[in-house]
């Protein structure tokens, strides 16, 4: 990958913040993090919701006493890293792509086994790993209808880097058909399920808002104007609740609500909600489990604008009783494992997502039963890290 593409990736990759700690980011991403002496399984992730899916699978290998290099490739990835594992697991970020800071990575790490996490596929990351013999296994594995429908030579570039991998364990048989696609062999693939599916007690989520509320979560761009024009008057006294995808959009947010003459409160600034506040913006990090716990209903961002969804499962874990917009291309699987119409609603429209919350409000029993739906699917699923650890001890 040439350095100008690579630094694009960068800057992509410190979008979502890490401001106060850049240099120490850049810093690990030139020189490979610490030297490590002790053999490690290196388990990679791109970002905060890899990073979350594959933590259950970590945990059942320290479990059994491995020693692990958890990375990531964003900022916020990272920090996720070091907040649920502290010292636990050595965490770093992967290097730049470039052959001199992937050969300095792993000079400075001991590497036996690298377990690398759906799409991460850096070309030059895994040709220096290979190079050294470090098996490498894709877990819960997908292609992105994006990189299937790449030209040739970013085709014949993935198709490439896939060969590095020794095995490759996808989440269900769509997944496989796409690998096949590209060229790998079907002896390499193994259906598994996904990771993100799998459930885990959660622990009680503490309540941070007192009042009734409706929640927006991982929001987009002109996504919370949708969702605050359209509320009927008749629902005016529910609290609505802001979580944005990004929150370095606080300022543009708070911007509209203003237009739309709406009070509101910000998490961020320590903002006190008044029995008169109409919205409330979580603009913040690490807290929506504990929103979702205690919403009366979840809407799912990134499915009223064209992003194609967002993950499902988190808000199904929690019990929540779930809304999504028709944009879904990324949550097709999501769909099919809770039930269209039984673990989560699917609407069309902002308007209809709001006739369908005043439904749910109206008929609070249907939205407890969606809730529990949407959980005891999940439940069904709590063999998937044991299957994923049964193929890879033959490696450990």
């Amino acid at each position: 990958m040439s350095y100008p593409l690579y630094l694009l990736w960068t800057l992509h990759a410190l979008r979502h913040g890490y401001k106060h700690g850049l240099p120490r980011y850049l810093k690990l991403r030139m020189n490979g993090g610490d030297s490590d002496h002790q053999q490690r399984i290196w388990v990679h992730a791109a970002s905060v919701g890899e990073v979350r899916a594959v933590t259950p699978l970590v945990q059942a290998l320290l479990q059994e006493g491995e020693k692990i290099l958890f990375t990531s490739f964003t900022a916020t990835g990272y920090l996720a890293i070091q907040n649920g594992f502290a010292d636990s697991v050595s965490s770093s970020v992967i290097p730049f792509e470039h052959r001199w800071h992937c050969r300095r990575f792993f000079r400075r790490h001991r590497i036996r086994l690298g377990l690398v996490v759906e799409t991460e596929l850096w070309p030059e990351l895994m040709y220096q790993a290979r190079k050294r013999d470090i098996t490498l296994v894709l877990v819960n594995a997908r292609l992105s209808a994006k990189s299937l429908q790449a030209g040739k030579y970013v085709r014949a570039l993935l198709s490439t880097t896939l060969g590095y991998f020794e095995r490759i364990l996808v989440r269900n048989s769509k997944d496989r058909a796409a690998l096949l696609s590209m060229g790998v062999s079907d002896d390499r693939i193994e259906i598994t399920g996904n990771l993100k599916a799998y459930v885990t007690a959660k622990p009680q989520q503490p309540r941070l808002i007192d009042r009734d509320y409706l929640l927006l979560a991982s929001s987009h761009k002109d996504e919370e104007q949708q969702f605050l024009q359209a509320r009927p008057a008749e629902l005016k006294h529910y609290l609505l609740v802001l979580a944005p995808r990004h929150p370095d959009r606080s300022a543009a947010i708070q911007s509209q609500i203003e237009t739309l003459g709406m009070s509101f409160a910000v998490r961020s600034k320590a903002q006190t909600i008044a029995q008169d506040t109409e919205v409330y913006l979580a603009d913040t990090l690490g807290e929506l489990d504990s929103l979702m716990a205690h919403a009366r209903v979840v809407i799912m961002g990134g499915s009223f604008d064209t992003t194609g969804g967002h993950n499902l499962l988190e808000p199904a874990a929690l019990g929540c009783a779930i809304i999504t917009g028709a944009s879904d291309s990324n949550i097709v699987e999501d769909l099919e494992m809770l039930g269209l119409d039984q673990g989560v609603l699917q609407v069309e429209s902002m308007t209809a997502c709001w006739q369908t919350i005043t439904r749910l409000i109206n008929h609070p029993q249907e939205a407890l039963a969606l809730g529990r739906e949407a959980r005891s699917r999940l439940e069904q699923q709590a063999d998937i890290v044991h299957r994923y650890m049964a193929t890879i001890r033959s490696w450990l």
